[in-house]
């Protein structure tokens, strides 16, 4: 995987590419929706992780978190301490899922886990495990690795994301994906991208439309969920208006500001760069 920085006239065009093909509609609907699922949840851990840190709660006391939907189009975020044979939930957040910030945030006290936060916790904990027996699996100098818990039907996904702890950089890649079945069973689980690649800054003086990195043969045909959720949680830091996925067969074009997703064929975006 290639990280490039693009000149403003790569995208001075308008993408007029038409999706005619139903499949790839759906598949462009799938992966935003995905994608936008993992950004809400990180999202949520990150606001809630800065107001905790914030009060004068005693951080040392947590030895896990997580966050999940709740009923009335909310999610929560979770912050578990105690022993291992008896976890205690410290503290929660509760976010109005389209307005994650601060000033929406409902805090609750202590309190029992229930057992669906039983089951989650439990499948948190064992995905920190085996994710490091995924092939190729690292930690690069100044990052760490963020789980990220999807229920999906009777399943439940863990993505794991590589976040910065040095400020500056947006990271891309180092990711993995667990699937756990409703015995909290590993089922599946794999590398999303060979590497880690870091966007900065834009250089000095030069205008910035867009950044992209490759797919290469064999590899993920478009854009991942897991590339829509970090460009969404650091596009302040972004250079250009949007990022490019080049696959072998397919592009993928993401807005970071709107949350849009435009998904062409390798040829037809070639063919709308020629044009004048």
């Amino acid at each position: 995987m290639r990280i490039y920085v693009l000149a403003g006239a790569l995208l001075a065009l308008p993408l007029r590419a038409a999706l005619a093909q139903p499949s790839l509609e759906t598949t462009r609907q799938n992966l935003l929706r995905e994608g936008l699922a993992l950004y809400t949840s990180e999202r949520a851990s990150w606001v809630a992780t800065d107001l905790l840190q914030a009060t004068r709660f005693n951080t040392q006391q947590i030895h896990s978190y997580f966050s999940y939907p709740t009923p009335g189009d909310s999610v929560r975020t979770v912050f578990v301490g105690g022993t291992a044979a008896a976890p205690q939930i410290l503290a929660a957040y509760s976010f109005p899922a389209g307005n994650i910030r601060p000033a929406s945030a409902h805090r609750s006290g202590a309190r029992a886990l229930t057992t669906r936060e039983q089951q989650l916790l439990a499948i948190r904990a064992k995905s920190m495990k085996d994710v490091t027996r995924i092939a190729g699996f690292e930690v690069p100098a100044t990052t760490s690795l963020n789980p990220v818990l999807l229920e999906k039907g009777a399943e439940t996904w863990v993505y794991v994301l590589t976040g910065a702890t040095a400020a500056g950089t947006v990271p891309l890649g180092n990711d993995y994906l667990l699937r756990y079945d409703s015995a909290g069973r590993l089922t599946h689980k794999s590398k999303l991208h060979s590497s880690l690649i870091s966007i900065g800054k834009a250089p000095a003086g030069q205008s910035v439309a867009a950044t992209l990195h490759t797919h290469l043969p064999g590899a993920a045909a478009f854009i991942t969920p897991s590339d829509i959720c970090t460009l969404l949680l650091y596009r302040p830091q972004l250079p250009g208006k949007q990022h490019l996925v080049l696959g072998e067969k397919y592009v993928s074009v993401f807005t970071p500001a709107d949350a849009t997703l435009t998904l062409l064929t390798r040829k037809a975006f070639e063919q709308q760069q020629k044009q004048p």
